[in-house]
């Protein structure tokens, strides 16, 4: 890759990650409309009980224009699941290549082990300390890391992660958003 690539890559990603702080500082914010006659109020329920307008949008406006602008914080929050959902795709389909092209032509494929990779997880400060963002603040040692993580997925044994969809849809996403805490500040 050339300089002006990487540079290009560099801002983006930087676009993201203070996209990511701001739907982070506004999760628990509600906003709803409120018809008024100089226009469409935006209202924003804040998580203190505070109500603030912070928006009128002028009845000239068309209706895409107002939808567009009093829904932006729903559109990011959407936009910051399908990126991390992209994101962990991109990943696995990236191992899966590695796994395939490492196998050789003609030999068995090997399916990824989302639950060695999890124990792995399962040790690292970082993920532990990851775990205690997440509302778990009893991790403190891979053994408490451990039962945090399958409270969290619903699960009784790692082994479930590679034998049910829906417990492997749950690591996948709970790892997805482990590395996205990381890009976002997080301890590495």
């Amino acid at each position: 890759m050339n300089e002006r690539s990487n540079s290009a890559k560099a801002r983006e990603a930087a676009h993201i990650n203070r996209l990511k702080g701001i739907a982070e500082r506004l999760q628990e914010d509600v906003w709803t409309l409120e018809a008024t006659r100089e226009g469409v109020r935006l209202i924003v329920h804040r998580p203190m009980g505070e109500l603030a307008h912070v928006a009128t949008i002028h009845p000239d406006a068309l209706d895409d224009e107002r939808d567009l602008l009093c829904g932006a914080l729903d559109h990011l929050r959407l936009f910051l699941r399908l990126f991390d959902r992209a994101a962990v795709t991109v990943r696995d389909l990236r191992g899966a290549l590695a796994s395939r092209d490492e196998a050789g032509p003609g030999e068995g494929r090997k399916k990824p082990d989302h639950a060695a990779q999890a124990a792995i997880l399962l040790a690292k400060p970082a993920f532990q300390q990851f775990l205690r963002a997440g509302g778990q603040p009893a991790v403190h040692d891979t053994d408490s890391a451990d039962a945090a993580l399958k409270a969290r997925l619903g699960i009784t044994s790692k082994k479930q992660i590679n034998q049910e969809d829906r417990a492997r849809a749950a690591w996948l996403s709970l790892h997805g958003e482990f590395e996205a805490w990381l890009r976002g500040g997080g301890d590495v």
